[in-house]
């Protein structure tokens, strides 16, 4: 049942990640990235801490004999981060999102090859199907004639994050084997934190309340959906969970229609069914195998 619950924990991750993009996305309209960043990483720490302290004896919950693998899972995830938050701020929801699920595909041969774990033919199958379907929804994204400067910017800052999002899954599984989840979401957390903060003598804008809450609002989603998902890494391989974050564009296209009024057009439509459809015939084949 590991596996089950595996899909589960990375599905609401997925979804939860999704709420918070949405909320950095609005907070990216007065914050600069080093401020979203900082904030972000911030308020993710008091659901991490009371995670930690559910766990059990909160110091062992925080010990470790591999500080290094920490710093460097750290700076790679506040990379991902700075590009991740940059596609946001030059995208929409929908289409940052679906540049992000690069990372399941390229995560596949990286597992292979540092954690050696067996790649089957299904989920092979599901991955590139789901690709096929974050393919559709960007050129739907694309087909409105020509692109501004800034789009070329979002569209270059997705596909780093999502390069950089295979290697930090692959350090998130390989520091799972011994450390908890908790340590590895804290010491993400404060390291993000601080790098954010080392932007502030290039200047921060002034916030206003509504910013400010977007970016409260952030960090505690982000922290629980970090949570979640480092949780499911322990309990599965990370090229069974991959296909399961294509479930996200779902998430992210409802709130772009709902909340900002982007209304995708047949492809795009087309392309969430065969995304639900690739992460749905993974999960079946789980079920029965378990």
């Amino acid at each position: 049942m590991s596996q089950i619950h595996a899909i589960f924990l990375r599905i609401s991750a997925a979804s939860l990640l999704v709420v918070m993009s949405a909320r950095v996305y609005e907070a990216l309209k007065q914050a600069t990235l080093g401020q979203a960043i900082f904030w972000r990483s911030l308020w993710s720490l008091p659901v991490i801490v009371l995670y930690a302290r559910v766990l059990g004896p909160f110091r062992y919950s925080l010990q470790t004999n591999q500080p290094f693998g920490h710093v460097l899972r750290g700076v790679m995830g506040l990379v991902a981060m700075a590009l991740n938050f940059l596609c946001l701020a030059h995208l929409n929801i929908s289409y940052a999102t679906s540049l992000g699920f690069l990372a399941p595909i390229l995560v596949l041969p990286l597992a292979a090859v540092f954690l050696a774990e067996k790649i089957t033919k299904m989920v092979l199958f599901a991955s590139f199907l789901g690709f096929s379907g974050v393919l559709m929804i960007s050129f739907a994204e694309l087909d409105t004639g020509d692109m501004p400067i800034a789009s070329f910017i979002g569209i270059a800052a997705g596909l780093g994050f999502a390069l950089t999002m295979a290697f930090t899954r692959v350090f998130v599984k390989q520091l799972s084997a011994k450390d908890s989840a908790a340590l590895i979401a804290l010491s993400f957390s404060v390291i993000t934190m601080l790098g954010g903060l080392a932007t502030l003598p290039f200047g921060w804008g002034a916030l206003g309340d509504e910013a400010h809450r977007y970016l409260m609002f952030a960090g505690l989603l982000g922290g629980l959906g970090h949570v979640l998902s480092n949780e499911a890494v322990k309990r599965s391989d990370i090229s069974v969970l991959g296909p399961f974050d294509y479930t996200a564009i779902i998430w992210a296209l409802a709130i772009d229609v709902m909340v900002f009024g982007f209304v995708p057009n047949r492809l795009g439509l087309f392309g969430i069914f065969v995304i639900a459809f690739a992460a749905l015939s993974l999960a079946v084949k789980q079920v029965r195998s378990t």
